[in-house]
């Protein structure tokens, strides 16, 4: 298995910015522009009265250090980084921005201030086996039987595959904002290449770590 591309690594650390600045002694509207120009946003609210932490304040096309900050979005009760390094580098850079808001502005931060997470991670990647059909012969027989029966009526050939696979939870029994966990080929790109996108609510490194393990096991069972 080769990594294509990190597509997306998003970090939301949940915490209410009016914790933040408990005492109100942190002037937000300074810090903002700091901020503005330490990461070099090129786009970003100009004007306080555009800001809205309940639709999210967003920042976007910066960098922190040598990482590019696709976007960074502030909102009441969260802050939001994404890169497209790792979730790692997503949640350290959010780390140190807040220090280095507490040390010049005053903001009132402590890592502990963050008790939930939360993360996206979308990766490209070729793998060495045919992994969605490989998963089960009977879905792949269908997948044939049905090709061959639209090739029958419309009189093009038509290659029928399995291409994506979803895996999500019991919303009936309880009802969290997390993404779908879904492997499927890459669009615009043909079934011999073997490429596939992958996205899922996890770190990073956990999804890679697990989307090498979906491909051992189907190369074992083969």
């Amino acid at each position: 298995m080769q990594l294509s591309a990190v597509t997306l690594a998003r970090y939301v650390g949940f915490v209410e910015t009016v914790d933040l600045n408990p005492r109100g002694k942190a002037f937000f509207p300074e810090i903002l522009p700091a901020l503005v120009q330490k990461c070099h946003f090129h786009k970003f609210p100009k004007e306080y009265g555009e800001m809205d932490e309940q639709k999210g304040i967003d920042f976007l096309e910066g960098k922190w250090g040598d990482i590019t900050v696709q976007k960074l979005t502030i909102y009441q009760n969260g802050i939001l980084v994404e890169t497209r390094s790792s979730t790692a580098d997503s949640e350290r850079i959010l780390h140190e921005a807040l220090t280095w808001t507490a040390s010049e502005f005053g903001v009132s931060y402590q890592p502990e201030m963050i008790k939930r997470r939360a993360y996206v991670s979308s990766l490209t990647f070729y793998s060495e086996v045919p992994l969605l059909t490989s998963l089960n012969p009977s879905l792949t027989a269908l997948s044939d039987r049905v090709g061959r029966a639209l090739s029958e009526i419309t009189g093009d050939d038509f290659r029928y595959e399995p291409t994506q696979i979803h895996a999500y939870y019991d919303v009936s029994r309880k009802q969290f904002p997390v993404a779908v966990f879904t492997i499927q080929r890459r669009l615009q790109t043909p079934f011999s290449e073997n490429k596939y996108f992958s996205e899922a609510p996890l770190p990073t490194d956990v999804h890679w770590r697990l989307l090498q393990q979906f491909e051992a096991e189907l190369t074992s069972q083969k």
